[in-house]
């Protein structure tokens, strides 16, 4: 019912304020949307397994006044991270303080980030993140990841106003959450730094993704492997390796339909792109090279995806800059062009798009034969504590069982 309530309110904002364009008490309404999604992440109980398992090791770390050196050593466990559940398990022995800080500062600088960036279209783009899925994925497993993602994109807006220093603190300390944001930064780096930015440059080196991937499936595996091997710390290395070559992270996505829908993905946003390159300033705030960067990013990570499936997850960093270019593509060339009585209607059968692209992910089948939304749904909070049993078979699989002892 949670997600009905906060998914409704979303649409009705969404249609007075992004389509209708309506101003009054607009930014009320954005902080009240933002801090319930705040709440539904922060006070929910048992959900995300990999969550679960992060109150398992919460409930084995050291306080403040008992870290050692050990509780550093592991690449699953940044300084930053380590940091964190030592400070809150010293204020309060509760995994529930470590999961609200986590979901008020990644859910609080998205949000920034989103208001900043897309003042005008910024509840269309909640909306759509809620839609889809990914606010789920984020803010209900990848606890570390979310922290990381929100310190990321603080620092693309630190690039977007020219503050050096601002932008390497915020890499940094996004890096110090979790490891994987590496890629993430030299990704961005690299493309926005080194590579001319022209468009051209960017479609022809999709392109050479996509030949590569149809070519040598396996082509960036051996590369991950071997760069492994010239990791000083152990443990990351093996990590590397396991994500290069693990079923679960690897190409068990490959099929013929899946290699068309990667092409036509790319055709897609090259044509969106080029359409809202004239009204692209009247919706988005960052300069369009910085905007430019981060979309073709994005595309070049979806097109390696069948090769080295683990580099999906660096999507999760660019995402919302491709959800930028769509909403902006839905409200300035589709909706915009029609009258006003019918904006509402167009904005509602647009909006069938993430809803099936989110119901598609929802209704698949796990390994353990359950839906995936038995994941998330339905929803637990610390109130009311239920278990679900088709929930509790994931936590179960990863050894992360409900205990009276630990009581999360």
């Amino acid at each position: 019912m949670i997600y009905l309530i906060v998914f409704i309110y979303l649409l009705y904002l969404s249609i007075h304020y992004d389509i209708l364009e309506n101003n009054s008490y607009k930014w009320t309404h954005y902080k009240i949307v933002v801090t319930l999604l705040i709440l539904v992440a922060g006070l929910r109980w048992r959900i995300g397994s990999d969550t679960v398992g992060y109150a398992s090791e919460f409930y084995l770390s050291h306080d403040l006044f008992h870290l050692e050196w050990g509780d550093f050593e592991s690449p699953m466990r940044m300084p930053l991270w380590v940091l964190l559940n030592a400070t809150c398990k010293s204020i309060w022995n509760d995994f529930l303080l470590v999961q609200f800080v986590v979901a008020a500062f990644g859910i609080g600088m998205i949000g920034h980030f989103i208001r900043k960036a897309c003042p005008s279209l910024c509840f269309f783009v909640l909306l759509c993140y809620l839609a889809g899925g990914l606010y789920n994925h984020i803010h209900f497993e990848l606890m570390r990841g979310s922290l990381s993602l929100g310190f990321f994109l603080l620092g693309i807006l630190a690039v977007n106003d020219r503050k050096t220093k601002k932008f390497l603190l915020y890499f940094l300390v996004a890096v110090l959450f979790h490891v994987f944001t590496v890629l993430a930064v030299f990704l961005f780096v690299i493309g926005y730094y080194l590579i001319p930015r022209k468009p051209a440059i960017y479609w022809l080196l999709c392109v050479a993704m996509i030949v590569s991937v149809l070519v040598g499936i396996d082509f960036i595996a051996p590369m991950a492997e071997g760069a492994a091997l010239f990791l000083p710390n152990e443990d990351m290395a093996s990590q590397i390796t396991m994500y290069s070559t693990s079923e679960w992270f690897g190409n068990g996505d490959l099929s013929i339909t899946n290699y068309v829908w990667m092409v036509a993905q790319l055709g897609v946003y090259v044509f969106m792109f080029h359409k809202t390159q004239v009204i692209y300033p009247q919706y988005v705030r960052l300069k369009q090279d910085v905007f430019q960067t981060c979309v073709c990013i994005s595309l070049l990570l979806a097109c390696s995806r069948y090769s080295f499936m683990i580099l999906y997850r660096m999507i999760d960093y660019f995402y919302f800059f491709t959800l930028f270019l769509s909403v902006m593509f839905a409200k300035g060339i589709l909706i915009d062009r029609i009258v006003r009585r019918q904006k509402v209607l167009v904005f509602c059968v647009l909006l069938l798009f993430p809803l099936f692209f989110g119901a598609k992910s929802w209704l698949a089948i796990d390994d353990l034969g359950c839906y995936v939304y038995t994941r998330y749904y339905p929803y637990s909070s610390v109130f009311d504590k239920s278990l679900d049993p088709e929930r509790e078979k994931h936590h179960l699989l990863r050894g992360e069982g409900w205990s009276r002892y630990n009581d999360y």
